[in-house]
């Protein structure tokens, strides 16, 4: 059960109405707010009252800004005291803007609730911060090939495999464009790896066609300036990605070789297979390199990296063995 929090609310009286509406859901909710027009009796001592049983004895201190209360000279005090109580560690202070006005300079290093336009959020974040609920989301369990080597993919070696597990699902969709690393990015994102296991997880995995890389002086003590992956990466790691790589080389194929139209560009496959651009150009990049499809490339066709695709008997005799 959640420990009870003593709080205090201060406030200027031109705001009372507004103060005890906030008083009153708190405690709906639970919290023990300390309000004056609850606590002081007819006879009672109004600075005892105030100073040695509400301020005294509160966890957190609640103080209403507005114009009047800026001010308040009353207002002012109860500040004060919360302000030595905090010195002392005893006393959280949560400034509540009722409407926009001048901070006071003790509390401007203070992150207020602001209440002007959101009374109800301005009440969940009040007892959060009193009872110190966090809002973040829980922590996942850190990606294995960052603690731990992965196992050997294929006829990779466990180094080259972490390497090319580190690179899968990193492209921008939508641009079409698969994302490049340098060596020091790369390394950040495996940190396991020591700089040379690294160049050589990149050289083995580039044998195997399975990335590319760009070369430039001055990147050592990587080999490389640049590396990003090719389509082969994610057919080779197809249990591995978040999506089955071979079924959209199918999918293009088959709508390719459907086509009434002589050839298709990118924006007509993507209308007929219903896959992202980055996704598509893998798939097309495939059925190119085994001339399963003539494709024809020139500039100013993005998010699609080629202009367009034709069928050919190639393309038929695969939809009919592969696809059916």
């Amino acid at each position: 059960m959640t420990e009870s929090k003593n709080t205090f609310l201060s406030y200027s009286s031109p705001d009372r109405d507004f103060a005890e509406a906030a008083a009153r859901e708190l405690r709906a909710k639970g919290l023990d707010v300390w309000f004056d027009q609850w606590e002081i009796k007819a006879g009672d001592s109004i600075v005892h009252k105030i100073f040695s049983q509400g301020l005294h004895d509160c966890d957190c201190f609640l103080i209403l800004l507005s114009g009047a209360s800026v001010e308040s000279n009353w207002v002012r005090h109860e500040l004060d005291s919360a302000m030595i109580r905090k010195l002392e560690g005893v006393t959280r202070i949560i400034p509540l803007l009722k409407e926009k006005c001048e901070i006071p300079p003790p509390l401007r290093p203070l992150h207020w609730v602001d209440m002007s336009s959101d009374f109800d959020g301005g009440i969940d974040k009040i007892l959060h911060a009193v009872h110190e609920v966090t809002v973040r989301p829980p922590l996942g369990e850190t990606p294995s090939y960052i603690t731990t080597l992965s196992d050997s993919v294929g006829e990779l070696s466990k180094v080259a495999s972490t390497v090319g597990m580190s690179l899968l699902n990193r492209g921008d969709e939508e641009r079409g464009n698969e994302t490049s690393h340098s060596g020091p990015v790369l390394n950040s994102i495996v940190p396991i790896l020591t700089e040379q296991q690294i160049n050589d997880a990149v050289d083995e995995l580039e044998e195997f066609g399975l990335v590319r890389t760009i070369k430039w002086l001055g990147t050592g003590p990587f080999d490389f300036g640049e590396v990003s992956p090719t389509y082969a990466l994610f057919l080779h790691f197809d249990k591995q990605c978040d999506y089955a790589p071979e079924a959209d080389i199918k999918t293009v194929a088959a709508a390719v070789a459907a086509s009434s139209q002589e050839q298709m560009n990118g924006e007509q496959l993507q209308a007929i297979c219903q896959l992202s651009p980055l996704r598509i150009n893998r798939a097309v990049a495939y059925l190119d390199d085994y001339d399963y499809v003539d494709v024809r490339r020139f500039l100013g066709n993005a998010p699609f990296d080629f202009g367009y695709v034709r069928s050919t008997r190639m393309t038929r005799q695969f939809v009919a063995e592969r696809c059916a």
